[in-house]
């Protein structure tokens, strides 16, 4: 057994450099390879539901709970929540419409670009996994062995046996 397989120190850099960009704790650990495949994992579920629910699927204020997963992904996710209110909450990117309101209450308006559709919850959903995803990600990266993926030079378990 090689013995980079019983190293269990914890590596807080490795779960930092990952929150900071997904993948990017493995990689600057030696782990390329997982780290590629890690980021292409998050990267695509979040992008994937930025165009299935809309840039207003990532939301700190409306959305508070489902954010707290989503921040999983790290500054991205904060900098499209940043992008959402200054782009749709604040009427830049489009109109803003006039939603129905108690006749004594006060009037609220919202960007005609707002997604209330069942896309923009399957949206919300998949950027939520892709945090989910990610904290799993950079706890694997603060765990695991510097360049425990590169091809070792001895036998595997069962390679070369004879029965």
């Amino acid at each position: 057994m090689p013995a980079n397989d019983s190293d269990s120190t914890f590596r807080p850099l490795g779960a930092i450099l990952g929150w900071v960009f997904p993948g990017l704790g493995h990689i600057v650990a030696g782990n390329t390879r997982r780290g590629f495949y890690a980021m292409a994992g998050v990267l695509t579920l979040f992008l994937g539901g930025l165009l299935v629910g809309g840039i207003d699927c990532v939301d700190r204020k409306e959305a508070g709970l489902w954010f707290i997963g989503q921040a999983g992904c790290g500054p991205i996710a904060f900098a499209t929540s940043a992008a959402n209110d200054a782009l749709l909450k604040s009427g830049w990117a489009a109109p803003m419409v006039e939603m129905p309101s108690p006749a004594d209450g006060p009037k609220v308006y919202v960007s005609s670009f707002k997604g209330i559709a069942h896309s923009n919850e399957f949206g919300t959903l998949f950027v939520f996994l892709a945090g989910l995803l990610n904290i799993c990600v950079l706890l694997d990266a603060a765990v695991h062995a510097p360049r425990s993926d590169a091809p070792s030079g001895g036998r595997r378990s069962g390679e070369g046996a004879r029965a």
